[in-house]
């Protein structure tokens, strides 16, 4: 398996600014007409692009953008949101935003006719933070009270990652943040980059121990682009005492271990259909399609109600960001390697629901064995921080061991009351379409439309607004196996459309500890 395999986005549904649709009247598959875009490679998704050429047919014409994601079965798909006209001769030119997503394929089309095909690959965001090696101290360690540099490269060249390097943005605002906690990151400084893209910092830290940093690239709106931010990997550095340096060292005992390494899981394969078709549930609410220049705390791409914004989450190495048309949440920098450990969540925070059905696409990739295996966790959870309490109210809409074969759903009670079942799922290699409905008096959970489970017991309705998290759950500072989760969509519907599913195989019931 190529590593550029494990980065192609599988996306379950056509998606563009407003969603896509069949094209009325599609012309012929090939067009005659030619289509020009620039910068024609090196691009990131949000910047913008110049498409220009002509329709190969005289006559002023409404012109419209389609997209083919490439994958065998798709077709061609209008990207809504865009209308222009051709000049008389039937030319044409107008800036549109770089989508994403690897080698898709857009054109120009109109009724009866269209441009030759462009393929488009966009190059990710990404970022990398260092500091110089210190004569007598090991590499990121740096002495106390001495400032100290970290060097920042927003354009770098990573084994396995031909999606990289990505442009410069010269001019684009930096921010080097500190972790407080596992939600919370103190901005400490703001630089720029320079013409490279690099740029700088020289901090200080008054105390011995460990400190977590990153750097945020900013909203980049410049020149009519519309990048979003994009966070760093966590960056940690020890810092020494000179008098005594081995204060605040962490022992062997409670050191990383070291994973055996191994090639990739199998190439992924698209997934099947999806609970919202099959059951009809019309509309979606809010649908985060990450197929633009979005950040974690841009609003959903369509939708009745597009609100909402993920809030990320790590205590050990992980990152949330996107990739590839996806939201993505990796284990840590490296494929292959020590520098895997902690948990790293994405939250939906303000667009909660009592009651109603989520659905997401969920897929898994495992770069390594011989450490411990994450879970890949798709839950309901309280919204509010008070109705929280430590977990009992969640539902699990999926819970899946990187390196097996089953799913785990469930639902808890604050009486110390569960229900728990397992089912077979292959989602190794492929992605799937994880669904639920909760209704007042009945749960059913849903893989690839296919219900998997159902409880009606009112007992277990959580009764309070509820909203998605995912996870890659690890064991503390034990070192694990590099783990991908992978979401290209997530969305959300009220229960007004379509038959509300109520029966499906049990649940068992089992008390639980409900103290924390």
């Amino acid at each position: 398996m190529t590593v550029c395999a494990t980065l192609v986005a599988t996306m379950l549904a056509t998606t563009a600014p407003g969603g896509a649709a069949a094209a009325d009247d599609r012309p012929a598959e090939r067009g005659i007409g030619s289509l020009l875009v620039t910068p024609g490679s090196l691009f990131i998704a949000g910047q913008q692009l110049t498409f220009e050429g002509d329709l190969g047919v005289s006559g002023v014409r409404t012109i419209h953008l389609e997209q083919h994601m490439g994958r065998i079965g798709d077709t061609w798909g209008v990207v809504e949101g865009f209308k222009a006209k051709t000049k008389p001769d039937g030319s044409f030119k107008f800036t549109y935003p770089a989508p994403s997503m690897f080698d898709i394929t857009m054109r120009v089309a109109a009724k009866g006719a269209s441009t030759s095909d462009w393929t488009f690959d966009a190059k990710s965001q990404d970022l990398t933070l260092s500091t110089p090696k210190l004569p007598g101290l090991d590499p990121n360690e740096v002495l106390m009270g001495v400032p100290f540099s970290i060097l920042v490269d927003t354009t770098p060249t990573l084994v396995g990652r031909p999606d990289l390097p990505p442009p410069p943005l010269p001019g684009r605002v930096l921010t080097l943040q500190r972790r407080l906690d596992d939600n919370s990151w103190q901005t400490v400084a703001t630089s720029v980059t320079g013409l490279l893209g690099n740029g700088a910092f020289l901090p200080t830290v008054a105390d011995p121990g460990y400190v977590t940093y990153r750097v945020r690239q900013e909203d980049w709106n410049l020149t009519g682009d519309k990048v979003g931010w994009y966070p760093s990997f966590p960056f940690t550095v020890r810092v020494v005492d000179p008098l005594n340096p081995n204060r605040g060292r962490l022992t062997p005992d409670s050191a990383p271990s070291r994973p055996v390494d191994r090639d990739g899981e199998a190439p992924t394969t698209r997934g099947g259909q999806t609970a919202a078709k099959i059951n009809k549930w019309g509309v979606s609410l809010w649908d985060f399609a990450w197929t633009y220049g979005e950040s974690l705390t841009s609003k959903p791409a369509r939708g009745t109600d597009r609100n909402g914004w993920w809030l990320d989450y790590s205590d050990g190495a992980g990152r949330v960001s996107k990739l590839n048309g996806q939201l993505a949440i990796d284990s840590g920098r490296n494929f292959k390697g020590a520098g895997d450990f902690g948990t790293t969540r994405a939250t939906l925070r303000e667009n909660p629901a009592t009651y109603g059905r989520w659905e997401t696409a969920f897929r898994i990739k495992r770069f390594e064995a011989g450490a411990g295996d994450y879970h890949a966790v798709l839950e309901l959870v309280p919204e509010k921080a008070s109705d929280y309490r430590c977990g009992t109210r969640n539902i699990t809409v999926a819970d899946v061991d990187a390196g097996g074969k089953t799913l785990d759903i469930g639902v808890r009670t604050p009486q110390g009351l569960q229900w728990t079942a397992t089912r077979p799922i292959d989602i190794g290699t492929r992605s799937a379409a994880l669904a639920l409905e909760l209704g007042k008096r009945h749960i059913t959970w849903f893989v690839d439309g296919k219900v998997v489970g159902a409880l009606r017991v009112r007992a277990a309705i959580p009764k309070v607004p509820m909203t998605l998290r995912l996870s890659l759950v690890g064991d503390g500072d034990e070192e694990m196996n590099h783990t991908q989760l992978l979401s290209d969509w997530e969305r959300g519907w009220s229960l007004d459309r379509g038959k509300q599913i109520t029966k499906g195989a049990p649940l068992k019931k089992s008390s639980y500890d409900a103290t924390c």
